[in-house]
């Protein structure tokens, strides 16, 4: 049997991934819930361990709602919001809500937030985002964005990150050492275009009144940006622009709502 009464350490093997995912979703929910106030208590690697492995079958949730509610999505991408733990890139007290489908707050003033896991979905389906791709990430928060971004392009491919608020930066680089493929720069990414080295596809995590020119003239032919366009506290909207030779191509996609671009 697993749960939460569970009181030795569990081997996290196929079966015990297929015996989770046969778990009501709530029980899934109450376990996840039970962990991370004994998390809060005293850490151990065991509860850790557990943790990661409940986070992870909470997620499978998502890889059912998020295609009903929002149309297909690459398996890869898919594949991404299951494996890479969101619930390290959460503050302690949001451990039980790491699964859920909505955005979280990475400090007390509201200034930065990790996004619902959906918002980065949708950002990747606009850019095809795939392997062997090189990504620069404006607005790292707590990295998680990249760690998804870094599943998705793999090992032959990169990500830059640029984070302008130094405690935020220094999370992020804690939570992404074991990834190779991401680079976190501390810095404001409004300014960061002579930093890009490349990039083919940029994603950018904060809302702008409009995309900065100095982002569009760094695009290279057959590259893509997306960002969130709009006042705070009005309408944005998610938009996709894409260079075709000397052609840049604006297209729209849907309201949505990102904390501001915390530019100097």
């Amino acid at each position: 049997m697993i749960g939460p009464e569970t009181s030795t350490p569990l081997l996290f093997t196929v079966e015990f991934r297929r015996k989770m995912a046969e778990l009501p979703l709530q029980e899934r929910l109450e376990w996840l819930r039970s962990l991370a106030y004994s998390l809060r208590q005293g850490a151990s690697p065991v509860l850790e361990q557990q943790l990661r492995e409940v986070a992870r079958g909470c997620r499978l949730a998502l890889l059912e709602s998020i295609p009903k509610q929002l149309g297909a999505f690459d398996p890869l991408h898919l594949r991404a919001l299951l494996e890479v733990p969101r619930e390290r890139f959460v503050r302690p007290e949001d451990l039980e809500r790491s699964a859920d489908d909505m955005p979280l707050p990475l400090d007390d003033e509201g200034l930065s937030t990790i996004s619902a896991p959906h918002a980065y979905l949708l950002s990747f389906r606009l850019l095809e985002l795939r392997p062997r791709d090189r990504l620069v990430e404006l607005g790292t928060g707590s990295g998680y964005g990249a760690a998804l971004s870094s599943f998705i392009v793999g090992a032959q491919g990169w990500v830059r990150s640029f984070e302008i608020d130094a405690p935020l930066h220094r999370w992020a680089e804690r939570n992404l050492a074991d990834l190779a493929n991401v680079t976190v720069l501390l810095g404001d990414a409004v300014e960061s275009v002579p930093r890009w080295q490349g990039a083919q596809k940029v994603v950018v995590t904060f809302a702008v009144d409009a995309v900065p020119e100095a982002w569009l003239a760094a695009l290279p032919s057959g590259g893509a940006l997306v960002a969130p366009v709009g006042p705070s506290s009005g309408d944005q909207r998610l938009e996709l622009v894409r260079r075709e030779g000397e052609r840049l191509v604006h297209t729209q996609h849907g309201a949505v709502r990102y904390v501001r671009n915390r530019s100097r």
